[in-house]
Formats: C-alpha cells, structure tokens, sequence
C-alpha cells in the first residue's frame, strides 16, 4: 500500500514530508532521526546526512508552528523525535490527504486520489473569491461542463469575459481532455454586461517535478488559440506540497513562474468551511493509510 524507501530529491521540505509519513506508520506515532536514518538506510539503501538531520527538525519545527491546528505532529526539539496521536482530528485528517496526494510515487496504488486533491483545491478557490463569485470545475474527471472539448473551452471563455475562438475541427475527434484548466472562477459585475471581469483560470499538479512545467498550461500565450479575453485571467496552481523553506519562503525561488501558487499551506489557510469528507470523498486507501503500521523488525 505504502512503500518508504527514500525521499525522492534532495529539498528539506521533501526530506520533511517523508519523515511525516513514516511517523504515522510506526508502532508508536513516533519518530526520531535514527528512525529515519534506518528507514533510508535499510529500505532505500540510500544515506541520510546528519546536517539534513538537523534542517529537517527545523522544517518541522516551522511547519508546528505555521500549520497550527491543522498540524498532526507534535515536535520535541530537545530530544529530535515527533509524535502524532492515535486519533486524528479533521484538520490534521486534511493535513494528511495532502500529504499524501504530495507523495504518490511512495504509493502502490493511487486510486483516485488525486481527484479528492481537486475537490480540495475547489474548496480553497471558493473560499479565497468573494461571495458572489462563480467557481466551477473543469477538469477531465471532476467537470461542470458538458459537451465536446471545443465546446466546453468556448463556454468557459464567455464565463471569464471572452470569446471562445474553437470549433469542432480545433481538436482531434478522440481528445477529450481539459487543456489543462481543472479550475475555473469569474465575478459578475452586473447583469447586463459580462466582459471585462475579474477571473482566474487554475490548474491542479500532486507530481513532485511536474508542477512547476505545469505553471505555464494556463497561460494566455498556451491559451491563446482558444480563447480571447477582454481581460487577461489570473493563473493559478494548486499544490499539496509545502514548498517551503525553513523560513516559511519559497523553497527554490527559479521553479516560481508569474503564478499564484496555492501550496499545502495557502490551501489550508483557505479552507474556511467546515470539512465535508463525503464531498471530498477520498479513496480507501486514504483509511487503510491511517489504520496501517510497519512491522516490528
């Protein structure tokens, strides 16, 4: 279900969110530097560096603080171990399905989890717009339009104050894909003229190394064979990675494109409403994660 073997690249919030995930495996709920050593050590045949050690106690130590009640761990930094509960709250439930859709390749079977990961970052949308706002989905599995792909585009364009510019020979018969918009908002301004509006397209990334190529899906140099706005959308990404460093910062300030970037934790600060796990509907793996416990050895 969850193989631990190493962390996939060299960042300390990576290195951080492996430790996470081990912590909730063990026996106990806790973890210490030598049980992470060991982990990299004997499942990953991999070394662990005791300078990174040392940043990723401070990673967590910010993440304690940053995160608040959504933060499942609870950091010792004195004795360099961390601990969660038996129990977990909503909030810190929410913390762990991010967690989760932000470390797929750990994952043998994936289900649908990055669909919940969308209803997530839905959630977050609606919360960050003013009221009257619209949002809608737009993606391939979770969508509020109909029709053809070159349809649908056209219908979005004249949400957000443009002009569709497809037609039924624009895509390939058998494409049916989103062209890289999941999300979509727009604010009407009053009920006769609806161009020139405030308006966000959003894009939707779990991949630890996609993400950040991803930026660009939905940008109006990509878009712009589909649709004419009368105003330029805002772009927006939605991560579950804490792609932070131990300040609270960006952690690689070149991999940031002119994007808005809702990250673990900007999603979490939006999360104003209550959580409705049936709306979110995460897969079973989800479960079978928090029940699950590695072995003694």
């Amino acid at each position: 279900m969850i193989i631990l073997d190493k962390p996939r690249d060299s960042d300390i919030h990576t290195l951080a969110d492996f430790s996470e995930l081990l912590c909730l495996v063990t026996q106990d709920r806790v973890c210490s530097r030598e049980t992470i050593s060991d982990q990299i050590k004997d499942v990953g045949e991999s070394k662990v560096r005791e300078a990174d050690l040392n940043d990723c106690f401070s990673h967590l130590e910010w993440r304690s603080q940053a995160f608040g009640d959504y933060y499942p761990f609870t950091v010792d930094s004195s004795s360099k171990t961390f601990s969660a509960l038996e129990e977990l709250t909503d909030k810190q439930r929410l913390y762990t399905l991010l967690l989760l859709c932000a470390n797929l390749p750990f994952l043998t079977n994936r289900e649908t989890i990055t669909d919940a990961f969308e209803r997530v970052a839905f959630i977050a949308l609606k919360a960050s717009w003013p009221i009257p706002a619209n949002i809608k989905a737009f993606g391939k599995n979770e969508t509020d339009y109909t029709g053809a792909k070159w349809e649908r585009i056209n219908a979005l364009a004249s949400h957000i104050g443009g002009r569709g510019l497809c037609s039924e020979a624009t895509f390939r018969g058998r494409d049916t894909g989103d062209g890289g918009i999941d999300l979509v908002a727009w604010l009407g301004m009053d009920p006769f003229e609806s161009r020139n509006i405030p308006s966000a397209l959003g894009q939707c990334a779990c991949s630890r190394t996609d993400w950040v190529t991803k930026q660009t899906e939905i940008s109006r140099d990509r878009l712009n064979n589909f649709i004419h706005p009368s105003h330029p959308w805002m772009q927006l990404i939605f991560i579950p990675h804490s792609f932070r460093n131990n300040h609270g910062a960006w952690a690689v300030d070149g991999e940031i494109a002119a994007t808005i970037i809702f990250d673990r934790l900007r999603i979490l600060n939006n999360f104003a409403e209550a959580i409705d796990w049936a709306y979110l509907s995460p897969p079973p793996l989800f479960e079978t994660f928090l029940e699950h416990r590695l072995e003694l050895v």
